[in-house]
């Protein structure tokens, strides 16, 4: 099992789900819900209340679930809500990984999350940036690039061949930062030159190589340049209220199936 398998397992929905802005009973006038969402829940905390989901009770039972930009004076709450139905409930101690596999396959705007028999709050494709999915996400890339280092180490004189002028003064420019020594010709030692190259480099250096290709087919993908854009954001995020990962829902899935596969191709040769 992957290391991003193993943290997937062990963080759960309850870890990035949303708790709801409040419950409303449908007796309320519309205009007191307003008030109350948009001023004295959302004004006090800071939030947006175009963000948030409230839960609809009427007889004292959750009937439906309702956004901000669902209200309308001329209706009544349980006219403006979305009923509860049961392909959007998921349990709170759903795994990241059945969980992606549900909200990714399915187009279903939330999810209500349950605890037990009680609700706690809801889930949609955007909360997956969140810190415990990008933990994920970056151990999956991080023990990627470590497979494919150890390719390109297997004969660095041959690999770095591959890279053009531009990213080999990169690479040199780095192997200078990091304080390594040059041998007597005054040059870099390839086994530690290659070190200093990055995350796009090595797929470069590998893709060059007819061989590696056939061995290992599943390098030569579009989803390259997606691992390294998802690979520097988790990387350097801009904190809890960084933009959305950048990959649309329909390929995070085929995404990370792409990127277990190619760890698997490797793993025998690392």
């Amino acid at each position: 099992m992957s290391t991003f398998e193993k943290l997937s397992k062990l963080i759960n929905v309850n870890d990035i789900c949303e708790s709801f802005i409040g419950v409303f009973d449908n007796s309320q006038n519309m205009s007191n819900v307003w008030e109350e969402w948009s001023i004295d829940l959302c004004d006090e905390k800071a939030l947006d209340p175009m963000e948030q989901i409230a839960l609809v009770k009427s007889n004292q039972k959750i009937v439906g679930w309702i956004g901000y930009e669902d209200l309308d004076p001329s209706k009544t709450l349980c006219e403006c809500m979305e009923p509860i139905r049961g392909d959007i409930l998921i349990s709170s101690d759903t795994p990241l990984l059945d969980a992606i596999h549900i909200v990714c396959k399915k187009n279903n705007y939330l999810y209500l999350i349950l605890k037990q028999n009680q609700f706690i709050g809801w889930l949609k494709y955007g909360h997956f940036h969140k810190l415990p999915f990008r933990m994920c996400l970056f151990a999956l890339l991080i023990d990627l690039e470590r497979m494919l280092l150890e390719l390109t180490k297997s004969n660095p004189t041959l690999f770095l061949r591959n890279l053009n002028e531009n990213r080999l003064d990169k690479a040199k420019k780095i192997y200078k930062n990091r304080g390594f020594s040059l041998n007597k010709e005054g040059k870099e030692f390839d086994s530690k030159l290659i070190e200093c190259t990055e995350f796009c480099d090595k797929f470069v250096m590998l893709r060059k190589n007819p061989e590696i290709v056939q061995k290992y087919p599943s390098i030569i993908n579009k989803f390259r340049n997606t691992a390294e854009d998802i690979r520097n954001y988790v990387a350097h995020p801009k904190g809890e209220k960084s933009e959305l990962l950048p990959i649309k829902k329909d390929k995070l899935l085929p995404f990370i199936q792409w990127a277990e596969k190619l760890q698997q191709q490797l793993y025998n040769y690392v």
